[in-house]
C-alpha cells in the first residue's frame, strides 16, 4: 500500500515527506538525547548530588519544536487524505496552499527555536551535540519542505 501511495506523489510532494521526516526524527533526538548531566561523584569521601538539564525542552524548544513537528505531520496527513482512494473529502483550500502553509509553519518555528537557543545565554559550548543535530535537522528539514510546498504551488499557480 505504502508503494501504490508513493508512486502517486509528485516530485515536490515527496520533498514534503522528506523533509517532514527530518523533523519528526530530528525533534525526537532533541526530546530523548538532548540532555547534559553536571556533577555527581564523591568528594573527600562525600557523595556529590548531580542534576540533569534538558537542553532541548528548555528556552521555547518544546513549544515551537513541538509546533513545527505537528506541522509536518499535518503536511503528510493532508497528502495522505489526498491520495487514499476512500477518502471523499472536500479541502478548505488548494491542496499546493494547504502544503506551503503546513511547510512554512514548521520552518519559522524550527528558526525561532534556533534563534531562541542561540540567545538564551547559556554558552554554546555547554550545549549538547544532540541538541545541534536536532535543531539543525528540523530547520533543514523545514526548509526541505518549504522548497517542496513552494515548488508545488508555483507549479499549481501556472497550472
Amino acid at each position: 500500500m505504502v508503494k501504490e501511495l508513493w508512486a502517486k506523489l509528485s516530485a515536490t510532494e515527496k520533498l514534503i515527506v522528506y523533509g517532514a521526516g527530518a523533523v519528526v526524527v530530528a525533534w525526537l533526538i532533541g526530546v530523548v538525547l538532548g540532555s547534559k548531566t553536571y556533577g555527581g561523584g564523591n568528594v573527600g569521601g562525600y557523595a556529590m548530588p548531580s542534576y540533569t538539564v534538558q537542553f532541548f525542552t528548555s528556552y521555547h524548544g518544546m513549544d515551537l519544536g513541538l509546533l513545527a513537528m505537528l506541522a509536518a505531520i499535518v503536511a503528510v496527513a493532508v497528502l495522505y487524505i489526498k491520495l487514499t482512494p476512500s477518502m471523499n473529502i472536500t479541502l478548505p483550500a488548494p491542496l499546493s496552499t494547504i502544503l506551503l502553509g503546513a511547510a512554512a509553519v514548521s520552518l519559522v518555528c524550527s528558526a525561532l527555536m534556533l534563534l531562541l537557543q542561540l540567545t538564551s545565554g547559556v554558552s554554546v559550548g555547554d550545549w549538547p551535540i544532540f541538541v545541534w543535530v536536532a535543531v539543525i535537522g528540523m530547520v533543514g528539514g523545514g526548509a526541505v519542505m518549504t522548497w517542496g510546498g513552494y515548488q508545488g504551488y508555483l507549479a499549481a499557480k501556472t497550472a
